[in-house]
């Protein structure tokens, strides 16, 4: 981040030097002005770039300490926050664990069940049968 934030801004300076270079030398060519006005001129205009890179110097340091500050916030911060959630982890597995015993307790029983009535209705089933061919034996 810091070396786009840093790229970011030198490819602003080079073109504000740039573009203070070219209108200097623009205006130097092009004016009717005698020399001590286009001294003057050029004075004023490195004054302002002067100014400029002041101004661009003190916001590049704001950017540089907010970053800096974020960074260690950062740093401080998401080591307790991943604490935090692998202790909420934790505590929420210890406290589940009796009901998720529990449920499979509860599973394993109506699996049980299940297999107990599917057996009584294949039994129960079978005797049908059993008492169907009696009758249809008994009638023939």
């Amino acid at each position: 981040m810091k070396g786009v934030v840093y790229m970011h801004l030198k490819s602003t300076v080079i073109g504000l030097a740039v573009g203070i270079v070219g209108g200097a030398a623009t205006v130097l060519l092009t004016t009717p002005q005698s020399g001590k006005d286009v001294r003057l001129t050029m004075k004023s205009t490195k004054d302002a770039g002067q100014q400029l890179n002041s101004e661009f110097k003190q916001r590049f340091s704001s950017i540089k300490d907010a970053v800096l500050s974020i960074k260690d916030e950062v740093q401080t911060t998401v080591p307790s926050v991943v604490e935090d959630v692998k202790v909420s982890v934790q505590n929420w597995q210890q406290e589940t664990a009796p009901i998720q015993n529990r449920l499979k307790g509860n599973i394993d029983a109506v699996s049980k069940s299940a297999s107990e009535l599917e057996q009584a209705a294949d039994e129960i089933t079978s005797e049908v049968e059993k008492l169907t061919n009696r009758l249809t034996f008994k009638k023939a």
